[in-house]
């Protein structure tokens, strides 16, 4: 059975729950300008998932493993800014709250029919991205080039 990739972007996009941040924000803007996502909701999301904060010279990681075994990890800036973000694990995460306004260039980049696996990739001078897998098994990665500090290179966020 084959599911055209644009209804296959928005299942991915719509299953998993809600994240703390969203790329070129600051940590918690994701979830604070979703309406839909009630108090009792995050507060049944904070319950279930385990986080862990390690600083850096010059910024943050924040680790979330999300009740689905997939885990987050939202790098942030001395400006408390969310400059990359990445994720490995069995189910996507919500990347349209974790890339925020980046993920309307994701959509379009999963939409366009590719040969072979599924793998999306974008190099751009607003965003980097990586994202692939398959069934319990997904990873990538994205930063917005711009914003990352002096001294982190790509290579730093895996």
């Amino acid at each position: 059975m084959r599911f055209p990739v644009s209804c296959l972007c928005a299942m991915l996009l719509a299953q998993s729950l809600p994240a703390f941040a969203a790329l070129g924000g600051a940590p918690g803007a994701a979830q604070a300008s979703n309406p839909q996502a009630s108090s009792t909701q995050a507060d049944s999301v904070r319950a279930k998932v385990a986080a862990r904060v390690t600083n850096y010279n010059g910024y943050s990681v924040s680790e979330t493993l999300e009740p689905s075994g997939t885990t987050v990890k939202e790098y942030v800036s001395a400006d408390n800014i969310v400059f990359a973000v990445s994720w490995q694990g069995p189910s996507m995460p919500n990347l349209q709250q974790l890339l925020g306004s980046y993920s309307e260039q994701y959509v379009a980049a999963a939409s366009v029919p590719h040969a072979g696996r599924r793998a999306v990739a974008i190099q751009s001078d607003q965003l980097v991205l990586r994202s692939g897998g398959h069934m319990r098994s997904f990873a990538g990665s994205a930063y917005v080039p711009a914003l990352l500090p002096q001294g982190v290179t790509p290579d730093d966020i895996r």
